[in-house]
């Protein structure tokens, strides 16, 4: 074997791991950008869904989203919960920004949502139409 046979042997198999390891990546970014987006759409529904509320009906006290709380799905498909926290208590008007999550999350793009008790339940998906990941956004 000559010399150019070598160097190119080893130029494809270096090609080769750096695809493998760039593959990995991707797919792991995938799926934190993925929740994200997800807890970013449902804070700026509630965050919505108060300010709608305080607007619309001058005489309630301010109420803001404090902070979003999720689980962390290290697997996929990953069971994830994601809890919002407000300044006060938000019971009489849970479903108002339950509903205002739901159409939030659904404008960011993920069209299977659900409010389902007191909570909304998203399902993502591949494309291959498998379950990427499961959210359940419940209030606090």
């Amino acid at each position: 074997m000559d010399q150019r046979a070598q160097i190119s042997a080893e130029y494809v198999l270096l090609l080769g791991i750096i695809f493998v390891i760039v593959l990995f990546m991707a797919v792991a970014l995938t799926n934190e950008n993925e929740q994200n987006s997800v807890a970013t759409a449902a804070q700026l529904g509630a965050s919505n869904a108060t300010a709608y509320i305080i607007f619309t009906n001058t005489s309630q006290s301010p109420v803001k989203v404090t902070y979003v709380n999720m689980t962390n799905g290290n697997t996929v498909p990953s069971n994830i919960t994601i809890v919002i926290h407000f300044s006060r208590s938000v019971t009489n008007q849970q479903q108002i920004i339950l509903s205002s999550i739901n159409n939030s999350i659904a404008a960011a793009g993920y069209k299977n949502t659900t409010i389902s008790g007191n909570s909304v339940v998203v399902h993502t998906n591949t494309g291959s139409g498998s379950a990427f990941n499961n959210y359940t956004i419940t209030l606090s």
